[in-house]
Order: C-alpha cells, then sequence, then structure tokens
C-alpha cells in the first residue's frame, strides 16, 4: 500500500509541477510577447489549482486514515451553498461547451445545521468528475430535493446525473476504494489522484448519509447522496439587507482597511496586491509582537478586520490575536479577527477559533472566500464610511455547536 501510495503520489504531483517550472521558463523568454504571457499565465493557474487540489486530497486521505476527520457544525443555508456549487460547476461545464442544469424540488427547510465545506466537497467531488468524463455538448444535471422527516431534521436527496463515457459493472465496484481509476481511453489524459470518490464515501460516511451509483459504458452515471441535518430554528430571517448596496460590479472588499500580519515578504507584497485590485488597503507587520504593538494604538475607524498568520517569529499569530482580544484597546473586543495561514488541518481551524479568531482561511489566499466571510461581517455598506463597519459575528448557541464526529 505504501509503495502504491508513493508511486501515485510522484506521478501525480510531478505531473502539475512539470507543468509550473516549464512554464515559468517559456514565460523568462517571452517577456516582450504580452499574448503569449497571458496564454502561459493561463496555463500556470490550472497547473497550481491542480497541485493544490492533490495536496487537499492527499491532506484529506491521510486525516481520514487516521481517524482524526471531524464535522464543524454550524449555521448553514442549503440554497446559498448549492448556489455556490452551481457558480464553480457552471464556469467549468462552460468551458467544456457542456449543460449545466440545478433543479430544487420541494425543499422547504433552507436553513439547516450542518458542515458546509464538507457537504461542498461531496457535490464538487462528484460534478467535478462528471464535467471531466462528459464529452463536449454534454448534460449534466444536480437535482436537490427534500424528503418527508420530522419537525426537528430536514432530510435531502442529491442527485447527480450526466449523460458522459459511464463506467462498466467492475469498476463500479471499487469506485469509492483509494486510487482507483477505470483506465480505458476515455479516462487516460484526465489528471487526478483517484481519492476523489474515496474521500466523498468517507465524508459521507461520516455524516451519517448514504452515496450509491449507477452506471453504464457509454450511457452516462447517475449518483444519490441522502443526507439528514437539524433544522436550524434560530435562523436570522433578516438576510437581503446584508447583500450589495454597492453596484454589483463593486468588490465587497472596496473601501474596506486591514491590519495584517504575514512574515513571509513574496506573501506580504502578494496579498497586498490582490487586497489593492480590489480597492482595499491593508498595513503588513512580520511578526505577531509587532501587529499587537501597532494594535495598542489603533483607533476607531482606522481598521476595519485583521488578517493573521499563525506562525510566524518572536510571537506567533494564536499569541498575537489573544494579545489583541486582552488588549487595553476595546476595539480588541469587537474587530473581526481571520486566520490566514497554511495550517489546514481542522485541529488548527479549532485552535484559531479558541484563541480569538472569527474564522481561519487556508493559504493560497482566495479573495472569492475572503469576499465571503467579509459578507457575514459586514453591517453597514463599506464605501464613503468614515468609521468602523465591522463586527464580530457570535453565532446563537445550539445543542448542536460542538457536536462532531469522528470515523
Amino acid at each position: 500500500s505504501k509503495t502504491d501510495f508513493l508511486s501515485n503520489m510522484s506521478h501525480d504531483i510531478r505531473t502539475p509541477m512539470n507543468a509550473i517550472i516549464g512554464i515559468t521558463t517559456l514565460m523568462k523568454n517571452e517577456l516582450h510577447e504580452p499574448d503569449k504571457l497571458a496564454e502561459h499565465l493561463e496555463k500556470l493557474e490550472i497547473s497550481g489549482h491542480l497541485l493544490l487540489g492533490i495536496i487537499n486530497d492527499i491532506l484529506d486521505m491521510s486525516r481520514i486514515e487516521s481517524g482524526k476527520t471531524t464535522l464543524n457544525i454550524e449555521q448553514m443555508d442549503l440554497l446559498q451553498q448549492i448556489g455556490q456549487v452551481e457558480s464553480v460547476i457552471s464556469e467549468q461545464a462552460h468551458q467544456r461547451n457542456q449543460e449545466f442544469r440545478v433543479v430544487t424540488t420541494s425543499v422547504q427547510h433552507e436553513h439547516v445545521l450542518a458542515d458546509p465545506n464538507r457537504l461542498n466537497q461531496i457535490l464538487m467531488n462528484i460534478l467535478s468528475n462528471s464535467v471531466k468524463y462528459t464529452p463536449a455538448g454534454g448534460h449534466i444535471r444536480l437535482e436537490v430535493e427534500e424528503l418527508p422527516r420530522d419537525a426537528h431534521y430536514a432530510k435531502y436527496k442529491f442527485i447527480v446525473q450526466d449523460d458522459g463515457i459511464g463506467m462498466s459493472d467492475a469498476y463500479l465496484k471499487t469506485i469509492f476504494d483509494p486510487f482507483t481509476r477505470e483506465e480505458k481511453s476515455g479516462t487516460n489524459h484526465v489528471q487526478g489522484t483517484g481519492l476523489g470518490m474515496a474521500i466523498t464515501k468517507s465524508v459521507v460516511d461520516l455524516m451519517g448519509g448514504v452515496i450509491s451509483v449507477e452506471s453504464a459504458p457509454g450511457h452516462g452515471s447517475r449518483f444519490e447522496v441522502v443526507l439528514e441535518f437539524p433544522i436550524d430554528t434560530e435562523a436570522a430571517l433578516v438576510q437581503k439587507s446584508e447583500t450589495d448596496d454597492a453596484p454589483a460590479d463593486t468588490s465587497l472588499l472596496c473601501g474596506m482597511k486591514f491590519l495584517c500580519a504575514e512574515d513571509n515578504e513574496i506573501n506580504s507584497e502578494i496579498l497586498q496586491m490582490l487586497l489593492e485590485s480590489k480597492g482595499a488597503t491593508c498595513r503588513i507587520y512580520p511578526d505577531g509582537q509587532q501587529i499587537v504593538d501597532a494594535f495598542a494604538k489603533v483607533k476607531p475607524g482606522d481598521y476595519d478586520m485583521i488578517l493573521m498568520d499563525v506562525q510566524m517569529p518572536v510571537m506567533d499569530g494564536l499569541e498575537a490575536t489573544r494579545r489583541i482580544r486582552s488588549s487595553e484597546n476595546p476595539l480588541g473586543k469587537t474587530i473581526p479577527i481571520l486566520a490566514m495561514t497554511a495550517n489546514a488541518f481542522l485541529e488548527d481551524m479549532q485552535k484559531s477559533k479558541e484563541a480569538g479568531m472569527d474564522e481561519h482561511l487556508s493559504k493560497p489566499v482566495d479573495i472569492a472566500m475572503l469576499e465571503q466571510v467579509v459578507r457575514r461581517f459586514r453591517i453597514t455598506p463599506p464605501i464613503n464610511s468614515g468609521r468602523s463597519r465591522f463586527m464580530r459575528s457570535a453565532p446563537p448557541p445550539s445543542p448542536f455547536a460542538a457536536k462532531t464526529g469522528a470515523l
């Protein structure tokens, strides 16, 4: 098993790395040709995302096999979560000239208590495979149906159906085993670790659900996942007022002022450029002690949010957050603090929360994800206002809030 694992990982990691290194070399020789540079940058981005996906799969599989995978239960808007999945898959399908549809049936309970990241992982793994293994011009459909349950729990059936190349009966028997892919002409060109379905099955099991699949060569595939979640009876009713008062093409980050801690010089430069590209400004300090010292002098309206690296010299981000939360500056009690770190395990997220951070974002920096988090903290429009427009959000207590499960 160890030999198979290392062999698979060596191949799958080297494939995008070869592209990244090769394209970087080409770009150095073609700096005077902007059209070629643009083409190279697009390929570089694709290879980077592929490599990140492989790393995430390896980490997930490692956690699953060690029995340490847990759920992070929180308030979830189901239809909003489906909308996020739809936006990503729609773009992927459009690039391959495929038709993608989402259909919701009898969804009466939109607000539930669940792990949105794990639900997203299940749907994205299945739908991404449908996109990969469905030829151009094909059709992919996601159907979400609420099934009868009771007054306390909502039960949902998620169906993903495509008219792609399909799978053989022999392969269906091993589809949920790690490192398995059906080797035939239609799949040899598709890159991946063969871990996606194994991870999906493990997460579905962890959530107490059931997953099944039907398929036939040349006739597509049909995945069905059934999950149930506690109904969130305390869900907030007012949401629309928190959406954009700014123009639709204006980022939620526009006009925001960030106080940041990041010890890596290149990462600091990238973070600053990404924020400035969205109309935000930032001040970055290279270690936890310096950001704590700087925060002592912060006045209302100086900053809207703190982005905190965790592993830093002198003082790490966890201790820096504790110092800020307990500081004499009263803003330390209310200013949102987000961990932005390469530490991606669930226990890392729990440590961030315990230290007083409001959210945990994993590197590489994802501006779209940051915008989604910012939306939760915004209480007034961010543009043309001289005072801080953000506050910490504390979810209402729930008997399910601390519920976790482990494999």
